[in-house]
């Protein structure tokens, strides 16, 4: 009896949070600058795209891994509706953020995660950590940890192609 109800218990505990990250919406009118570009965008500007979002810092280094394999990921699936903002969470990231954008040659958006960010992402503590987005700003994924690129090719291809099926 004890082994049906935790499995029960396990089982509803599973469901409510799987339900509360699909149902997690992008907050759409919150401000991000970004660093490459020197400009203030908001989620609204990435509706219909199919959006990676991705924190690190400068001391992880699968972090560095990732925003390599982002750049690829980034060249690959552009031309079909992909974006990616990665978060710098780092204290004084400023300060080092346009270095490191130089030196991977970094093209899709980076910025500092302030605390409206960290917050509205439930202040992500394990790095990396990444979120992947539908094209009508829903978060249908989260990856906590080094993801792989593998992995967030197959999902994001499923994404874009959800998205040719709907249109």
């Amino acid at each position: 009896m004890r082994k049906k109800a935790f499995g029960l218990v396990t089982l509803l505990l599973f469901l409510g949070l799987a339900g509360a990250l699909a149902a997690q919406q992008l907050p759409w009118e919150l401000k991000i600058r970004v660093f490459n570009g020197h400009k203030e965008l908001k989620f609204e500007d990435f509706k219909g795209k199919v959006l990676l979002i991705n924190f690190f810092a400068t001391y992880c280094p699968p972090c560095q891994v990732e925003l390599l394999e982002f750049s690829d990921l980034y060249r690959k699936f552009k031309p079909e509706g992909l974006e990616i903002i990665s978060f710098m969470v780092d204290r004084g990231g400023e300060r080092v953020l346009p270095h490191i954008i130089h030196s991977k040659n970094i093209k899709y958006y980076v910025a500092i995660a302030d605390e409206a960010v960290l917050s509205a992402f439930k202040w992500p503590d394990i790095l990396p950590t990444t979120f992947l987005v539908d094209q009508n700003g829903r978060i249908v994924k989260k990856f906590v940890g080094y993801a792989g690129k593998k992995v967030l090719e197959e999902e994001i291809l499923n994404l874009l192609k959800q998205n040719d099926t709907q249109t």
